[in-house]
């Protein structure tokens, strides 16, 4: 039988990813509204990317994995090398989509952000990469991305809202695990954390959106143990030859 508070707990995972959506997608809105500079964005991501790095140091340490701090290294490489090629190609990125339709460009994001969602790899055992279905799931944040940048006007916003996109779809989710391994407590605070900003950022644009966001995650994490719980009494099991013999063990007493 599941145990309410471990099923609760285990959907921290779900509400994280879709609040991470949420703040995602409010940050484009206010940097296509003009409310938020491309420099102003560039710099958050610096400092969230450097604070990032030393608590990634601190629980590599707590889990004791030196490994993981030289597989750190090669990650922070990759990314500084993808950064550079980004700033390149921002120019490109921001006209890329400039004779299709806006209205194309909306369905397309929502379209791959679904995407992102159902593949995401909710598993807390992957630490050190990105593997199918997850890799499915970064390929469709980056597309929905692209598009997204494509529909800013300056390449400084472009460079800043894609290097955003990078660490938070990229990086930020082996970070939750990290932190998952470690600490229940430590994320549920994240979760909560995460589904405040994103509720506080949609207040701001859209209230409908900012309650759907609110009932969806306490349905998501209240409702839906409740939901697995009770539809397990009508949970049948089939027995038949192909189920594991098991020896009948005879004693005898004299």
């Amino acid at each position: 039988m599941y145990n309410y508070t471990t099923v609760a707990l285990q959907t921290t995972v779900v509400t994280q990813h879709l609040s991470s959506i949420m703040v995602f997608i409010a940050v484009f809105i206010n940097l296509y509204r003009g409310t938020l500079t491309g420099s102003a964005l560039l710099w958050c991501s610096t400092v969230t990317a450097v604070l990032g790095i030393i608590s990634w140091d601190l629980l590599s340490l707590t889990l004791r994995t030196p490994v993981q701090r030289i597989i750190r290294f090669g990650t922070i490489k990759a990314a500084v090398l993808f950064a550079l090629l980004l700033f390149g190609l921002s120019p490109i990125l921001r006209t890329l989509t400039e004779d299709t339709s806006s209205d194309t460009i909306w369905a397309m994001t929502v379209i791959f952000f679904c995407v992102n969602l159902a593949f995401h790899d909710y598993s807390t055992g992957n630490l050190t990469n990105i593997r199918f279905p997850g890799s499915v799931s970064l390929n469709a944040a980056v597309l929905a991305s692209v598009l997204l940048a494509s529909q800013l006007d300056s390449n400084l916003s472009v460079f800043a809202f894609l290097l955003f996109a990078l660490g938070w779809f990229a990086l930020f989710p082996i970070f939750r695990r990290y932190l998952k391994r470690i600490s229940a407590a430590a994320s549920v605070a994240t979760t909560m954390v995460l589904a405040l900003v994103a509720t506080a950022m949609f207040a701001y644009i859209s209230r409908v959106i900012a309650m759907l966001h609110v009932f969806g995650t306490l349905f998501i994490t209240f409702g839906c143990p409740l939901w697995l719980i009770w539809v397990q009494r009508y949970k049948n099991e089939i027995h038949g030859p192909w189920d594991e013999a098991r020896p009948i063990v005879h004693h005898y007493y004299h």
